[in-house]
């Protein structure tokens, strides 16, 4: 007769910005008995290892990935633009984007893809992030950018400013955007969104 093996917790860190909601997925979470082990403060999992880590775009990049480098990110989406969608996406390691109104059903499986190896999108993301590719294949064709048009663009994508982008680069503000109007020139584009997919032929692909 096989022996039973009974399987670990999986730890789960919930680091959102609203109290009210990392409250209400405890709750979900704790309705799976003995299957989950949950934290939300950062003070209380000193002594705590998480496999996953339940994020919005507020605390999307507090430095959770260098302090736990083996927890997949899970991104809540409180209601994203689509150029956010994209920019978490080309910006940070994520291993799922799931939605406020999403099913607990599809909550947990969603957490059992994830840990699984795969990758959680929702239709309304894919799309947006299959757009976003159709974008980057008609821009592959344009002239290629130099090297600190390529920095210029990925820092774009990240939502940094032109100040906070020549600060970065340490240029001056006017170059970051003599930079800017000179690549919206050669990819014909107008707006700083339409940068963003472009940036993902600059990013290495997740592991």
């Amino acid at each position: 007769m096989d022996s039973f093996v009974k399987k670990e917790p999986i730890n789960i860190l919930i680091n959102l910005k609203s109290n009210l909601i990392s409250e209400a997925l405890k709750s979900l979470l704790s309705l799976k008995t003995g299957q989950f082990k949950t934290k939300t403060s950062l003070k209380e999992s000193q002594s705590f290892s998480p496999h996953k880590i339940l994020v919005d775009i507020h605390t999307l990049s507090e430095g959770l990935q260098h302090r736990w480098p083996d927890a997949k990110i899970i991104l809540i989406d409180t209601g994203l633009a689509e150029e956010d969608i994209i920019s978490c996406f080309t910006s940070h390691k994520i291993y799922g984007i799931i939605a406020t109104d999403t099913t607990p059903d599809y909550f947990y499986k969603a957490l059992d893809a994830i840990s699984n190896g795969e990758v959680w999108i929702d239709n309304r993301k894919m799309k947006v992030l299959l757009h976003s590719q159709e974008t980057l294949q008609r821009v592959g064709t344009k002239e290629s950018l130099s090297r600190k048009e390529r920095e210029i663009v990925m820092l774009v994508s990240q939502g940094l400013r032109n100040k906070e982008i020549a600060d970065r680069l340490c240029i001056s503000d006017q170059t970051v955007k003599a930079h800017i109007s000179r690549i919206f020139r050669k990819y014909k584009v107008s707006s700083r969104a339409q940068l963003v997919p472009l940036a993902l032929k600059y990013y290495p692909p997740m592991p």
